[in-house]
């Protein structure tokens, strides 16, 4: 019954901060925000009480501790001293704090040791605040330079093994789409997150229900046809290939900059998600051609009600694209 207090306190507190940051008025109150943001979900990520989610945590509160010293330090020389053009800065330190290129490495190595709920706040809910605070400097040409260095990213996803680590190169992938169409036009950035967030939600919980941590395990993964249907469907989706609900927020961005003619940069996104791919080929390949072997711990969470639920929900999801293209 406590944990239970305990875990809606501070998921109370989390949403409380990230709805500071959004409302505030002056960056100060935003800073304040981010502050109150790592401290309420430091405790949720060591709900599970393992030695190893103990050390994710101490890392996660060292690198954000340190991007947001160098954060107040640059808020208060804009303040104070009115140094002209020290965007770039700012927006270096929450890069950090978004785990970007170049100061991705800490994701992957973190998630490792988390729980699946607190990689899916990780990946989603820690995101909107620093998005928000980039989104108001509207620095068009220090972005630009910056996402630039984000498509080495692919390279360090192609030999991993960890489901966990895969999903987090894919956040810091899908991240750098949404600065691009948080440059374009802020509704495209925000139907691209929760689109994001949606399919983010679905995948992880599945490979909560089955505790399915690594790769290699799909290959026992023998429960249901329909249900590895839905399975490999949720990967097309949120690799973003057509006609699935992951293509879709692509290809507004997509179009947002074909209309503005920013063939460049359209190609080289693309270019990076097809780089992508090859994580997630990976691990559609063990769906689709396992080798018909069970172990009884897929077998010891059984919830058809949840199976039926989510598959209508993926299904669902199919056409509702088709009427959002035509």
């Amino acid at each position: 019954m406590n944990l239970n207090l305990t875990k809606i306190l501070f998921m109370n507190l989390l949403l409380f901060s990230t709805m500071l940051t959004i409302s505030s008025m002056n960056w100060l109150s935003m800073w304040m925000g981010l502050e109150l943001n790592l401290f309420s979900i430091i405790p949720i990520m060591n709900f599970n009480l393992s030695i190893y989610s103990i050390e994710s945590t101490m890392k996660y509160f060292l690198i954000q501790a340190f991007a947001s010293i160098l954060l107040l330090m640059f808020l208060i020389n804009k303040s104070m001293f009115f140094i002209i053009n020290n965007n770039m800065l700012i927006i270096l330190s929450l890069m950090m704090k978004l785990s970007l290129m170049p100061f991705h490495l800490w994701l992957p190595s973190l998630i490792e040791g988390l729980n699946w709920m607190s990689c899916m706040l990780l990946m989603t809910w820690q995101k909107i605040s620093p998005l928000i605070m980039i989104s108001y400097l509207n620095s068009n040409k220090t972005m630009i330079f910056i996402i630039t260095m984000i498509f080495l990213n692919p390279i360090f996803g192609m030999n991993q093994n960890s489901i966990r680590k895969i999903l987090a190169m894919s956040s810091i992938n899908n991240t750098s789409w949404m600065l691009f169409a948080m440059l374009m036009n802020e509704t495209i950035w925000i139907n691209y997150f929760i689109i994001y967030s949606m399919l983010n939600f679905m995948i992880i919980t599945i490979l909560s229900k089955f505790n399915i941590n690594y790769i290699n395990q799909l290959k026992f993964f023998n429960i249901n046809f329909f249900f590895k249907i839905n399975l490999f469907m949720l990967i097309l989706s949120i690799m973003g290939l057509p006609p699935m609900l992951g293509f879709i927020m692509k290809w507004m961005l997509i179009k947002t900059l074909m209309y503005n003619q920013m063939n460049l940069i359209m190609l080289m996104l693309i270019i990076l998600t097809i780089m992508n791919l090859f994580m997630y080929i990976k691990m559609m390949y063990f769906i689709l051609f396992n080798f018909n072997l069970f172990n009884k711990w897929y077998f010891k969470k059984k919830n058809f009600y949840y199976y039926n639920f989510t598959m209508f929900i993926n299904f669902f999801k199919l056409f509702f694209s088709y009427i959002i293209m035509y």
